[in-house]
Order: C-alpha cells, then structure tokens, then sequence
C-alpha cells in the first residue's frame, strides 16, 4: 500500500536555496517546515512560517524556494497504492497541495524517523505492516492538524524537557515527583516551572500526578489482586489515609468499592 522511496530529518539547505519541479514528480512529497520558505504550487505563490506541513501530490508542478537564508525541513517521498487486491482501503488521508500548521513538530520528526528506519532495517516479514501502521498514525495526526488550524505560537520554553518530566511521572508514579525537584532540575524558579506545565498541558502539575496515580491503581485494582497496603506504596503514597482520599476525590468511591465494582461487571460479562 505504501512504499517509502526516501527522506529526511532536519535537513539544511544552504543559502540560496532553490528546488523546481515545474512537470511535478510521480510520488507523493511530505514536507515539515522548519525555517521560512516561498511556495508555488500548481501556479499559485504562498509564504510558509516555521511549523507548517504540506502534503505534493503526484504530477504537480511545485517549486520552494529561500534567498535570504538557509532552509531546514523534514521530509518524505512515498508511492501510495489503494485498492489493491485483498488490502483494507486506507480511510484517511490528509489534504493536498494545501500548507497548514502542525501542533507537534517534534512527534512528526520521529514518525518520519521510525519510517525510514522500517524501510531500510525491519524485518522483511514485518516492514509492510509496520509502515502502514505508522502512516496511519502520521496520516491521522495530519488530518486532525488541518482540520482543526490553530494560531501558531513559538515553541514554549522547555517544551521538551517538560515532556520528558510527564512521560517519567506516568512511568514511574511510585518514585518521588516534586515541583521543588523538576524546576532544579531545568534550573529555573519553582513558581516558572508550574506556570509553563499548566501553559503545556492545561492542569496544574499537582492535580496531574495526583491524575496519574489514581489512574495508575485503577489499573492496578483492575488486574491484579494486590493489598490496598501495596497499592498505596506503588502508587507513591506514603500513607493509606492519604491514597483513600485523594482516589475518592478523583473517582467519587473508595478502593475498595472501585474494586468490588470492577468484579462484578466482571461477572456479567463472562
């Protein structure tokens, strides 16, 4: 269904930069801009910002161009075949030839990153399958980002670093997570790092690990048949009083009562 030909990340065209292909090309062309760029597509001129993507489609004639600096993109050429004997039609499919803003380009880089590593180290038995599902998933953020446009704004200072701190509270909700510990971390001031996480993610730093956690020991009491004493530890509560309110405060029953219920709708369905 699909075929990746070539690409890359963060590529750097020195000035002057100029590409036309005014008879277009045969395959498709995903471009993710990093620095600004002149387009004329089919004919038409359009400036891109930073943080736009832009799907070619096969046979357009295009050209981009930037004569006052260097130019930075990610990018990917690829065939796509639908309809193809005894394949599933793929059901999405982003607009093309039209320029929109992205919300995360960093997610779009590694997408792009993990596809080129499929087309040249996969296992041959698993290459196919891996990339469809990986342009699914590319394809499916695409679509959303051009149907939902936003404003574009600078990237939020420590945007990265304060992804990597959600992604180990969600990993590791048992260990110690403190404000006081993250903002020393990025060296910055305590009361900075709780404004920039609520900017991030829309919930104070707070309220998402207590999230976390709860979220965390509903699964736990969901799977497993461990003591509501273990789950306070693993959960990184320190005293069951502690973990008994604030999992009620999130999902209004106690424990013991989530778990009780959890079995018996258990029960029904088997």
């Amino acid at each position: 269904m699909f075929h990746v030909m070539r690409g890359g990340c963060t590529a750097r065209h020195p000035y002057p930069f100029h590409l036309s292909r005014m008879h277009g090309i045969k395959n498709y062309v995903l471009l993710f801009i990093h620095t600004a760029v002149q387009f004329q597509i089919d004919g038409v001129e359009i400036s891109a910002a930073p943080g736009h993507a832009i799907l070619i489609a096969p046979q357009t004639p295009y050209c981009y161009y930037n004569l006052s600096g260097e130019y930075m993109d990610d990018w990917l050429h690829f065939e796509y075949t639908p309809d193809l004997p005894g394949q599933i039609t793929f059901s999405i499919f982003p607009p093309t030839n039209k320029l929109f803003p992205v919300r995360n380009m960093e997610l779009y880089s590694s997408l792009i990153r993990q596809l080129l590593w499929e087309k040249s180290s996969a296992p041959p038995e698993y290459q196919k399958q891996n990339m469809d599902a990986l342009f699914f998933v590319l394809f499916s953020h695409l679509c959303y980002d051009s149907a939902h446009p936003q404003p574009l704004f600078p990237p939020l200072p420590f945007e990265k670093k304060l992804r990597e701190v959600r992604l180990r509270m969600e990993d590791s909700p048992q260990k110690e997570h403190s404000i006081a510990l993250y903002a020393q971390e990025l060296k910055i001031s305590e009361s900075y790092f709780q404004h920039l996480y609520r900017k991030l993610f829309g919930i104070s730093f707070q309220k998402d690990l207590i999230k976390l956690r709860v979220d965390h020991s509903m699964e736990l009491l969901d799977h497993t048949d461990l003591t509501i004493e273990q789950l306070t530890e693993l959960c990184g509560y320190r005293s069951e009083v502690h973990f008994y309110r604030q999992f009620k405060a999130v999902t209004g029953c106690t424990p013991a009562q989530y778990r009780r219920q959890a079995e018996r709708d258990l029960d029904s369905e088997s």
